[in-house]
């Protein structure tokens, strides 16, 4: 059994047990995915539904879900259907905790398919060792862990630049390191940010960063049929390491090597 499906099936069979808080939201919103590399720019529409839960055994969960469909126009990909998803499944607990600090672990996996950019599956699964804070407004994490790296390009783009399919997988046993931070403003204005590296040895697979801004609504758009409402700006940027793709005596797989989408979204409470 893969790692990722080892994580899966622990993820949902806590999560069907006995539920203390879950806190269930959906979102809708626009978005756009950029590659700079070439001034490629596709904007789109997306819908999400995301959850928070601590079972009655105290094992806390979380997840999301979020599709987007695209207005594809610059055609990076000349056999691309516009739309995508990604998936996030996690867990975390502590070993100890103190007034403000804990050292403890998490555990997640995230996929990624079929983006305007070229990346047509990845997929990692991540356990890692923690060390955070936990302050009133602030709150801070480094993580540490090793796991299961899985990236495939899409066989259309680098097909033009003369590769065919047989090199386009990467699937490696690779370590992470994260650190993660989160500022509250006031009592409705909440920043975070996240960076994650992956690594192969000595040899960089990837590097993530994720920004985002948080606004509760509930004061000018609460009151009605939507609870809890929040805006939320977002900025998800990914760095590839293409090389591992590339053979002797052709052109790179592809002409770029990262994507950046931003996202507005309305969400509220299920």
């Amino acid at each position: 059994m893969k790692l990722s499906h080892a994580f899966a099936a622990l993820f949902f069979a806590s999560a069907a047990s006995s539920a203390v808080a879950q806190d269930w939201r959906y979102s809708v919103g626009v978005h756009r995915l950029s590659v700079p590399d070439v001034a490629s720019h596709t904007d789109g529409i997306n819908v999400g539904v995301s959850v928070d839960e601590r079972t009655d055994s105290g094992r806390h969960l979380f997840g999301s879900f979020d599709i987007y469909l695209d207005h594809d126009k610059d055609h990076l990909d000349p056999d691309h259907i516009p739309i995508w998803w990604q998936l996030h499944l996690g867990s975390d607990g502590d070993f100890w905790r103190g007034n403000q600090m804990r050292v403890g672990w998490t555990a997640d996996i995230n996929t990624r398919m079929n983006t305007v950019s070229s990346v047509e599956r990845q997929m990692t699964a991540l356990p890692a060792l923690v060390a955070g804070y936990d302050g009133q407004n602030l709150r801070a994490s480094l993580e540490a862990g090793a796991g299961w790296f899985f990236l495939e390009i899409d066989d259309d783009a680098p097909r033009n630049q003369g590769h065919d399919r047989t090199n386009l997988r990467n699937s490696t046993f690779a370590y992470a390191a994260t650190a993660k931070l989160a500022l509250k403003l006031n009592e409705s204005w909440t920043i975070s940010g996240r960076a994650r590296g992956w690594r192969d040895g000595n040899t960089t697979l990837e590097n993530q960063y994720t920004a985002a801004l948080r606004v509760d609504a509930s004061s000018w758009m609460g009151g009605g049929w939507m609870k809890k409402p929040a805006l939320v700006l977002s900025a998800d940027y990914y760095q590839y390491n293409l090389d591992v793709y590339n053979s002797p005596n052709l052109p790179p797989v592809l002409r770029w090597n990262n994507d950046l989408t931003i996202r507005l979204s309305l969400e509220a409470k299920w």
